[in-house]
């Protein structure tokens, strides 16, 4: 949209970052081109092409902004590469493939993005590490961002998510690599995040409710606590190896060893992360895709049954009539 206005410029003067916020995509500016689009995983995965209804908002709108970049005639920029987040979330067992093996949220993602959305495989990329949105930004950053120098960065979460996610990758992306890098001339922080906040679809009002009181207890904890005493990766690095349930060794063996008294969250709010329902076989195949192999199964069975009593009334009324010849 040419008209357009720069996205919104917010300052939260507590931990002192800015970031741009949009909700449409008529707000974008067309002079605006991204390197990246980073969509933040959200929950277990119905199977391979399966994301969270609420996560396919996400890709839908990532793809949208990614072909109206990639088909700019004027300028000619280069599409965004798109980085979709997440292993999978602390809270669900992993959805497994018809092999066993896991299916990451952010392949799940990825996949959808290929064949429903028409994105190359050749500008996606997929982050396997992450379990919550501090590790989403933290890997995004040093396994993806720092390395491959994408320093224009669209952020894609859903509306009820959205704070947190600032307060984090805002956090993240503006501290040094190294606690002793003191000035700005060593801390080489460049990075221009923008936010854009997708309508919280495929949820009930219940679940969303339930899950936003559980983001802004978290976004405090970020704020007053985590932020300002985390000020480097390599002190972020410190608290995920150290204090983190799914990133430090003694507590990933004790989660292990846990015989299912270790405290579980609200049913709700697990529905708020793809809470997968009792008909789910957990090996990547929909409750949908299981009934209709069952329906046709007992169709089957049944033409069966039915074509062997007809081959006995035949016979025996064949029978009939010979002993009567």
């Amino acid at each position: 949209n040419p008209n357009a206005q720069r996205p919104t410029k917010i300052e939260d003067n507590e931990i002192k970052m800015i970031h741009y916020a949009f909700n449409s995509i008529d707000s974008i500016p067309s002079d605006l081109n991204f390197d990246a689009i980073i969509i933040l995983g959200g929950g277990v995965p119905l199977d391979i092409l399966n994301p969270p209804v609420y996560v396919k908002e996400r890709c839908q709108i990532a793809s949208k902004i990614y072909h109206l970049q990639r088909n700019k005639t004027t300028s000619s920029p280069a599409p965004p590469k798109i980085l979709t987040l997440s292993a999978g979330t602390a809270h669900l067992p992993q959805a497994l493939s018809a092999d066993g093996l896991p299916i990451w949220e952010s392949t799940s993602s990825a996949a959808f993005l290929i064949h429903e959305l028409n994105v190359s495989s050749e500008d996606l990329f997929a982050e396997t590490t992450s379990y919550d949105t501090i590790s989403n930004a933290f890997f995004a950053r040093i396994n993806f961002c720092d390395i491959v120098q994408w320093k224009n960065i669209l952020i894609v979460t859903n509306e009820f998510h959205m704070e947190r996610t600032k307060l984090i990758f805002d956090w993240i992306f503006h501290i040094p690599a190294h606690s002793q890098a003191q000035n700005d001339s060593q801390k080489d922080i460049d990075y221009d995040l923008y936010y854009f906040s997708v309508d919280d679809v495929g949820l009930s009002a219940e679940a969303i409710e339930v899950r936003k009181q559980k983001e802004a207890k978290s976004a405090e904890n970020i704020k007053k606590y985590l932020s300002p005493k985390y000020t480097s990766m390599e002190k972020v690095f410190d608290f995920l190896t150290t204090e983190h349930s799914f990133y430090t060794a003694s507590k990933l063996v004790q989660r292990g060893l846990d015989d299912g008294t270790m405290d579980k969250v609200d049913k709700l709010v697990q529905d708020s992360y793809g809470g997968i329902s009792p008909h789910h076989n957990r090996i990547g195949l929909s409750s949908s895709s299981n009934d209709i192999g069952s329906f046709f199964l007992g169709t089957l069975f049944g033409i069966g049954i039915v074509g062997l009593v007809l081959i006995c009334i035949g016979k025996k009324g064949a029978g009939t009539r010979w002993k009567a010849l």
